[in-house]
């Protein structure tokens, strides 16, 4: 059931920051050519549009919509980290042996064997 949950929050959420995004830079195009530039080329230029567009009812539907579409995939996130399963993947659950460990003193530490030059060859008369 929590897969569903998760599934529906994560693909909700991304449909409406998605359909919030691209229907901010229309706005932002239909405002002025400059403005729907800059959201789309300038990194929170879109966040400078909706604070001085704010007054605007369809600029603020526009971003709350996007805010709504962020909080429903951070939603999903949280489910998934709270009722995700915890099986360690080299060990079946009904098993009652330990997983290989990765500590250092489980590698060999010996020198390696060193190797002898390759023979020079011969020059040629």
């Amino acid at each position: 059931m929590s897969g569903i949950a998760i599934g529906l929050f994560f693909g909700l959420g991304l449909l409406l920051s998605l359909v919030g995004a691209i229907w901010g830079l229309v706005q932002a195009f239909q405002e002025d050519v400059v403005w729907g530039l800059l959201y789309f080329f300038v990194p929170f230029a879109g966040y400078v549009f909706y604070a001085k567009k704010w007054s605007n009812l369809k600029i603020r539907k526009t971003f709350l919509i996007q805010c709504a579409g962020l909080f429903l995939f951070l939603l999903g996130s949280i489910t998934t980290a709270i009722f995700a399963p915890r099986v360690s993947p080299n060990v079946d659950p009904g098993s009652n042996e330990q997983s290989p460990s990765a500590s250092p003193s489980d590698f060999n530490t010996s020198p390696s064997p060193k190797l002898s030059p390759a023979p020079k060859p011969k020059p040629s008369p």
